[in-house]
């Protein structure tokens, strides 16, 4: 029965954290929520039961088509049982693509063109009411619960730590992980955090007689060719030197008899939790170069101030490669 009753405790915890969060997380959360319904019969059961004389074509027409303009025109179904289900077949178009949620709360939770103050309203509107069915058919679920995890401590006043409350995976790719945790402000208030996890990487600055190694390539995500030094992605428990030199090597053809580390960078804190590794190459000499198949590079031998010169003009974007000139340059003054 406990585990029956923690499967609605989640779902009503995913329509929480729908009323507590914000438009850019809603299809996350909408997701998850469809999740734990499809985990638990007693919430089908319930869904079925509500669903079963309800006419969504027709509501859906009214609501997507019929309304004049939309605006304003943010209110449930007369009936609550008809909100329920009309609400359930709305969360499932958006989530399998059918209705647009950004398109949709503009057009029909219109406040003064703003998706966070549309998003409140929708959150008001349609999640609460929605929850509260939930609430009322399955009290059980909601004795000594609050929908909310909980942090075991609350945290000094002084300290500026977050407690993560529990990890939620929703995408998992050849590369990265994609989270959307639920978690506590050191003030003790939920928050939602988005995280990408990267198995992290390691670069290489090699300056020889006066020239620094830079690889150019095309970097899809920007739609531009960028210079970088050379650099790879770890494989999973690989000590970041091996990967630095062999990257090297791949990339350029030199091999290096030493690396020394020059600084672990953090590319992007507020999202991803990548450490780039970045490393000072000694004793060069040339071997073959013999890059993935799918890495298409150009190597260029550039003065090191000319280098320099080139981050100033903004012709050098890429991050470690702007902090790997940078550290090398106050090292040598």
């Amino acid at each position: 029965m406990e585990e029956k009753l923690e499967k609605i405790r989640r779902f009503l915890d995913a329509c929480d954290g729908l009323v507590s969060g914000t438009y850019r997380e809603a299809e996350v959360g909408i997701s998850q929520a469809l999740r734990c319904l499809a985990e638990s019969e007693e919430l089908k059961g319930l869904f079925t039961a509500v669903t079963e004389e309800f006419d969504y074509a027709q509501s859906r027409g009214f609501y997507l088509r019929d309304l004049a303009n939309g605006k304003g025109a943010a209110y449930l179904p007369s009936s609550r049982v008809d909100a329920l289900a009309f609400v359930f077949c709305l969360f499932a178009e958006i989530d399998s693509g059918c209705v647009k949620f950004g398109d949709f709360l503009l057009h029909y939770f219109y406040v003064d063109g703003s998706y966070t103050a549309s998003y409140a309203l929708f959150a008001d509107r349609i999640v609460r009411p929605f929850r509260d069915i939930v609430r009322e058919a399955y009290p059980a679920a909601c004795m000594g619960y609050s929908y909310t995890y909980a942090p075991q401590t609350a945290p000094a006043p002084e300290s500026l730590k977050e407690q993560t409350a529990k990890r939620n995976v929703v995408f998992e790719g050849k590369i990265i992980t994609v989270r959307c945790d639920d978690a506590y402000l050191p003030d003790g208030k939920p928050c939602k955090r988005e995280i990408v996890e990267h198995p992290g990487g390691a670069a290489v600055l090699c300056v020889a007689e006066g020239k620094t190694v830079l690889v150019k390539q095309f970097r899809y995500a920007y739609g531009e060719e960028i210079y970088e030094i050379p650099a790879g992605k770890l494989e999973k428990g690989e000590d970041p030197a091996v990967a630095a030199k062999r990257e090297l090597e791949e990339e350029t053809g030199l091999i290096a008899d030493s690396l020394t580390l020059l600084t672990v960078l953090y590319p992007s804190p507020g999202y991803t939790d990548e450490k780039i590794y970045i490393y000072e190459a000694a004793g060069v000499r040339k071997g073959e170069s013999h890059p993935d198949g799918d890495e298409f590079l150009k190597v260029e031998y550039v003065p090191f101030t000319e280098a320099c010169n080139m981050v100033a003009r903004g012709e050098i974007k890429d991050a470690k490669t702007v902090c790997a000139l940078l550290y090398y340059r106050a090292k040598m003054q």
